[in-house]
């Protein structure tokens, strides 16, 4: 069991290795999306048991669900409807129960999956300690700033945010011993945080991604590099989420781009300039992979989702989107290659603010969707994206997170609910 103090020192040695399982899906921005950030593929070693473009080395394209289907893809049977969708809970569906004590917007989560302990991260300058079976609160830390993404890795808790200056700082707690160390360096908020190969990646509002390693003869975590727009090819808008996988980091930021880094090399190997661009407002919200595929939401929006692409093309993911949710009918595509973004006199969609994947009982892969302006978080099943329910009564949650040890869905809202449902069998209706 871990209780947090801000106790000052150093912490000790840093390692890539995660206290916990793994899940379907890699993490992104320390905002939900999956159970273990340093994806080692697969949960319960089922067949999801994959690494990014790995499964590739042979020249395929894909092999995937949405592989070499043509630009519509086969999904979206569920459909799409803005606004006033009416939002049911699925028969194999409970709430249980409704964690109260943050007083701002919850902005980011994650569990620790040794303990069973949720870590929430709020505007109101806290993060918080639940236990997750009983549903109390075991420690309150105040941070001195807004948090806005959180990351377990390696047996750091590491939490980044926005000083009451302005500045850009990142804490981290060694679980261990609950020491309290303190990285410098970003200007504004620290938007998201990934971690591999014994790095720590850091993406902030001031466009820059920090690398940060830590120095095992001082116990220091030291600034190994700064990625930028200028001289590294960086982004030239805010970072607003992470994911690595295998030998890349992805990252996304407020314009709609999304840049592939070669971790070895420490450089871009690829750019997808506008890869959302549908609205005025493409900001990338979240990055996670499924089964060897790169998906995307957007405040534009859409989900799209990457394929790998042929590696003597020299890309890692293919230039055009594979499949886009919602599906686009024919004339709102013409002229457009497969999978990109239609006209914008199609229907105005709400914001797409965060994406995670879990497990329902039968195993099958779902994927959590929390919508702007949008009163719950839909469920829809994967690869087809037939819609599965809602989660109601969550306002414009910026936190999703799943725990598989107990089949639950965990969400943070803006107001600073945090609420958990968990899956159940379906109730069987004995014939009359």
């Amino acid at each position: 069991m871990v209780h947090m103090d801000t106790g000052e020192g150093r912490g000790r040695g840093y390692s890539t290795s995660n206290r916990g399982g793994g899940g379907y899906y890699s993490s992104n921005r320390g905002r939900g999306g999956g159970y273990s950030s340093s994806n080692r593929g697969g949960y319960g070693g089922n067949q999801f048991n994959t690494n990014y473009y790995q499964q590739n080395a042979s020249g395929g394209r894909g092999g995937g669900y949405w592989g070499g289907r043509g630009r519509r893809g086969r999904g979206g049977r569920g459909g799409y409807t803005s606004g006033n969708r009416s939002h049911v809970l699925p028969q194999d569906v409970e709430f249980v129960s409704d964690l109260k004590g943050h007083r701002k917007k919850v902005t980011c989560m994650c569990l620790d999956p040794g303990s069973g302990q949720l870590f929430t991260g709020s505007h109101d300058q806290t993060v918080r300690v639940w236990n997750c079976q009983s549903g109390e609160c075991q420690s309150t830390v105040q941070v001195g700033g807004e948090v806005d993404s959180i990351l377990i890795e390696g047996g750091f808790l590491f939490v980044g945010l926005k000083t009451v200056r302005g500045q850009g700082q990142i804490r981290i707690w060694n679980m261990s011993t609950m020491q309290d160390i303190i990285l410098d360096g970003h200007v504004g908020q620290v938007s998201a945080l990934a971690a591999a190969n014994g790095m720590l990646f850091s993406g902030g509002q001031d466009k820059s991604i920090r690398v940060w390693k830590m120095n095992p003869a001082s116990g220091a975590f030291e600034c190994a590099a700064v990625l930028e727009a200028a001289g590294q090819d960086g982004h030239r808008a805010s970072v607003s989420c992470m994911c690595t996988s295998g030998p890349f980091l992805f990252s996304g930021d407020t314009a709609g781009t999304i840049k592939v880094w070669d971790l070895e090399a420490g450089v871009v190997k690829q750019t997808l300039i506008k890869a959302h661009r549908k609205s005025q407002h493409p900001a990338i919200m979240s990055l996670l992979i499924w089964e060897g595929h790169l998906m995307s939401g957007s405040l534009d929006g859409e989900i799209k989702i990457w394929e790998p692409a042929d590696p003597a093309t020299g890309n890692v993911v293919n230039p055009s989107s594979i499949y886009v949710y919602p599906e686009q009918e024919e004339s709102q595509q013409q002229g457009r290659g497969r999978g990109r973004s239609y006209s914008s006199r199609g229907p105005q969609l709400n914001g797409v603010l965060c994406l995670c994947g879990v497990a329902d009982l039968e195993g099958k892969a779902v994927l959590m969707v929390s919508y702007n302006s949008e009163n719950a978080i839909r469920l829809f099943e994967l690869p087809t994206f037939v819609d599965r329910g809602s989660l109601s009564h969550v306002q414009n949650a910026r936190a999703l997170t799943g725990f598989p040890q107990g089949n639950l869905m965990i969400s943070g809202d803006e107001f600073g609910k945090v609420k958990i449902w968990r899956w159940k069998a379906p109730q069987q209706h004995m014939p009359s």
